[in-house]
């Protein structure tokens, strides 16, 4: 393979990883508690509100969205009671302190990295002690209701309500949750005994912090906004970017058209979803820069009149990344999936359904990763035989080539007729080699997402050390100096190099002895902390296409 081609291969490679990598790459604190977020929806058939300020008697009270008030204090005299909903896939605990969600794990799901690996847990609390789901309702004139004290009963097993009353003003929260799937509904209804109009949004938040355990450290806020996927690192929220200068540390706010909003990690997803989805809006609000956050979901103000009562309801998904379920709730969950561009997501979704098929026939996502590696090369191998052609024809005429470079390297007119004839003259093509890259380039980055993305990946084992083919594999780690040695990568590393040696280059001699060192070097140090299943894959489509330039080195030069 042409060392060039090569090379514009491996730095468009380096760029894609850099790019998809690049914000989740500091260690998060350890202290911090983990978090996601979630996005709601209004009903319809309620009237439109009127876009008008709030009754002058109340006092003036924060915009949806912005960054949380202190909550009202809770008297210590009113003590905190919890309710367990329990399902065969997730356990949720909800408080009476601002009617929110305080717990919620996955049964099905471990969370192998902390001690006795519990279920993983997707809820988060904030230094006060404010949990998921909170309604501060702040439009009220009551102060932030975050934490303040509910009335609670359980009707059944799914259904919890809690209930507050202050000053002449009823809220009441109700949640449904589904016993056969990750879904529930929280339906939030306001009564108005006052003798004022109220203008509430009915908003609803998520928190968002970053954690040490592996699962959690590419967390981001996410919103489906007029068809566009928006999210923002939870490890670079307000701390401003290159591109995007100091506006980058503001809340962002999508106005109206938000399909859903939630929290997201690689595997897992937390989000809020709104019936009428041009009425809501949603806001990432920067609490704590680079470790926490939180999404608000509002509806456009509606106006309660006195005597009268609204009701808005949101739907809620809180679960894993499984392209079924995602599909089956709707609203094009699926595309929070990381599933790369649009031109490239089919590939991926293929690729996924390929691994998949493997797997059902044998058993281990390690062997399956190395037998679709396999069937790709030998879809592959036409074009890239023919492409290992190309470049020996190349190497075989290059002492030719330097001939007529030298000889006419005062008139480059005539040296590129010479070399024009030469080309005629052996068959070669200096270009033979770019067009067969150029489409295998697709597959390889196809092969990249659908290996990157995959829950199935997750924890899944290979065989001895390599445990978890999500994660990078770890043989040891050197005592003293904590650096862990890994046998993908070096092996991944050394096989590039030989790869390099059996390929005939058209480089200057000097040049090529330094990519055969650099370029080994550099994808060494970038796989090293890649999951074990993309090193897998990239090491094994290295040592077949050593074995396929050795077939085409051998083959006799036709007459």
């Amino acid at each position: 393979m042409d060392r060039n081609f090569f090379l514009a291969m491996a730095l468009s490679l380096l760029v894609l990883v850099v790019w998809s990598t690049w914000q989740a790459s500091q260690p998060p604190p350890p202290e911090q508690p983990p978090g996601d977020e979630v996005a709601g929806r209004e009903l319809p058939g309620l009237p439109e509100a009127p876009e008008r300020p709030a009754p002058a008697p109340r006092e003036v009270t924060q915009p949806p969205g912005a960054a949380p008030q202190a909550p009202m204090p809770v008297p210590e005299s009113v003590r905190e009671r919890q309710v367990t909903v329990s399902t065969g896939l997730y356990e949720a605990r909800l408080t009476t302190h601002g009617g929110a969600l305080a717990h919620w794990e996955l049964r099905r799901y471990v969370d192998k990295s902390l001690p006795g690996g519990p279920a993983v847990i997707l809820t988060t609390l904030d230094t006060a002690g404010q949990g998921e789901l909170a309604t501060p309702l702040l439009e009220l004139g009551l102060g932030d209701l975050s934490q303040a004290p509910y009335a609670v009963e359980q009707p059944d097993p799914l259904t919890v309500v809690f209930s507050r009353r202050q000053g002449n003003v009823s809220v009441r929260k109700t949640y449904r949750f589904e016993a056969e799937s990750y879904g529930f509904r929280l339906a939030i209804e306001l009564e108005n005994g006052s003798q004022q109009s109220l203008l509430p949004t009915f908003e609803v938040r998520w928190l968002a912090s970053k954690r040490g355990e592996p699962d959690f450290t590419d967390q981001a806020l996410v919103a489906l906004h007029e068809g566009e996927l928006e999210r923002a690192q939870v490890a670079s929220l307000g701390k401003g970017s290159f591109l995007r200068g100091s506006s980058a540390a503001e809340a962002r706010t999508f106005a109206g058209g938000v399909d859903w909003a939630g929290a997201e990690l690689r595997y897992f997803l937390s989000v809020l979803i709104p019936e009428v989805p041009r009425e809501c809006s949603a806001t990432f609000v920067p609490l704590e820069p680079g470790a926490s956050g939180s999404v608000g979901l509002a509806y456009r103000p509606i106006e309660v009149p006195p005597g009268r009562s609204a009701t808005r309801e949101y739907r809620g998904y809180i679960g894993p990344k499984e392209p079924a379920l995602l599909e089956a709730v709707g609203v094009g969950l699926e595309r929070s999936i990381g599933q790369g561009w649009a031109w490239v997501a089919p590939l991926s979704r293929f690729f996924s359904w390929m691994l998949h098929l493997c797997h059902a026939v044998i058993p281990n996502y390690g062997v399956a990763i190395i037998v679709l590696t396999i069937l790709v090369r030998l879809v592959t191998a036409p074009l890239t035989a023919k492409q290992m052609r190309s470049m020996k024809r190349m190497g075989e005429v290059q002492p030719r080539m330097r001939e007529i470079q030298e000889k006419y390297k005062d008139d480059r007119q005539r040296q590129s007729q010479e070399m024009m004839k030469l080309y005629r003259e052996t068959g070669a093509n200096p270009l033979g080699g770019c067009l067969p890259m150029l489409l295998q380039f697709p597959v390889f980055i196809g092969l990249y997402y659908a290996l990157q993305s995959s829950i199935d990946l997750r924890q899944a084992p290979f065989v001895g050390w390599i445990d978890d083919l999500s994660r990078p594999e770890t043989l040891f780690t050197i005592p003293g100096l904590e650096i862990p040695v890994r046998v993908l990568p070096l092996v991944m590393g050394v096989s590039m190099i030989l790869q390099q040696r059996m390929t005939p280059s058209t480089m200057d001699p000097q040049q090529a002895r330094m990519m055969m060192t650099v370029m080994p070097v550099m994808f060494t140090v970038l796989f090293y902390q890649f999951p074990s299943g993309l090193v897998l894959y990239w090491m094994v489509s290295n040592l077949l296409a050593i074995g396929h330039q050795v077939l085409i080195n051998r083959q006799k030069k036709p007459a």
